[in-house]
C-alpha cells in the first residue's frame, strides 16, 4: 500500500479582483499619469512540489493600461489608454496551503502576457503595441478554510511600443487586490 505524502497535493481555484494599473517611462516634463482601475480573474492550479512549496500556474483576464494628462502651449488633454491582457503568471507559492484553516503564504514568478485589446480614448491602437508581455509578480494572500484574499505587484519587464518611443520605454506596473474559492 502507498500513501501519497500530504505535500504532493494537486488543487486550483478561482480568483478575481481589482487593478490599480499604470505604465511607466514617461519622461516627458508635459506629461503625467495616474492609475487606471479595472478587473481581473481567473483560475489558478496549485500543484505541490515539497513540504510548503507549490508550483500555482493560473490563467487571468486583465485590465490594464494608464490615464495620461498632457499638457503644452497652455493647452491640455486627458486620455486613458485602456490594455486587456490574457495573463499567465506561472507562480512558485511558498507558504502552508492548507484548506482545513487559516494560513499565510507568498508567491513570486513571471508572467506572460498576450494581448488582447488596446485603445485610447475610443481609437484602437493595438497596432502601435506589442502583441506579447512579461513580467514579474510579487505577492502573498492569507486563506481562510477554501477563502483567499491576496496582494500582488506585477513589474513589466518589456517594452509595450512595437517602435522606440523618444520619450522612453513604457512598462505595465499593476497592484492587484484578489478574492477567491479554492475547489
Amino acid at each position: 500500500m502507498s500513501s501519497t505524502p500530504a505535500w504532493a497535493q494537486v488543487g486550483g481555484g478561482i480568483k478575481v479582483g481589482l487593478n490599480l494599473a499604470t505604465l511607466s517611462g514617461f519622461n516627458d516634463p508635459n506629461s503625467s499619469t495616474s492609475q487606471r482601475t479595472g478587473v481581473v480573474g481567473g483560475v489558478f492550479l496549485t500543484l505541490g512540489l515539497a513540504p510548503m512549496i507549490a508550483l500555482q500556474p493560473e490563467v487571468l483576464f486583465s485590465m490594464q493600461g494608464t490615464k495620461f494628462h498632457v499638457g503644452t502651449s497652455g493647452v491640455s488633454t486627458d486620455a486613458t489608454a485602456k490594455l486587456d491582457y490574457i495573463q499567465v503568471p506561472v507562480l512558485l507559492r511558498i507558504g502552508n496551503s492548507s484548506k482545513a484553516g487559516a494560513s499565510l503564504y507568498g508567491v513570486v514568478g513571471p508572467t506572460f502576457g498576450r494581448l488582447l485589446r488596446a485603445n485610447q480614448n475610443g481609437e484602437d491602437i493595438k497596432s502601435q503595441l506589442n502583441s506579447t508581455d512579461m513580467g514579474l509578480v510579487v505577492g502573498a494572500g492569507v486563506s481562510l478554510s477554501r477563502f483567499l484574499v491576496e496582494g500582488r505587484y506585477t513589474y513589466g519587464l518589456k517594452d509595450l511600443n512595437k517602435v522606440t518611443d523618444p520619450s522612453g520605454s513604457n512598462q505595465n506596473r499593476v497592484i492587484s487586490v484578489l478574492v477567491g474559492l479554492v475547489f
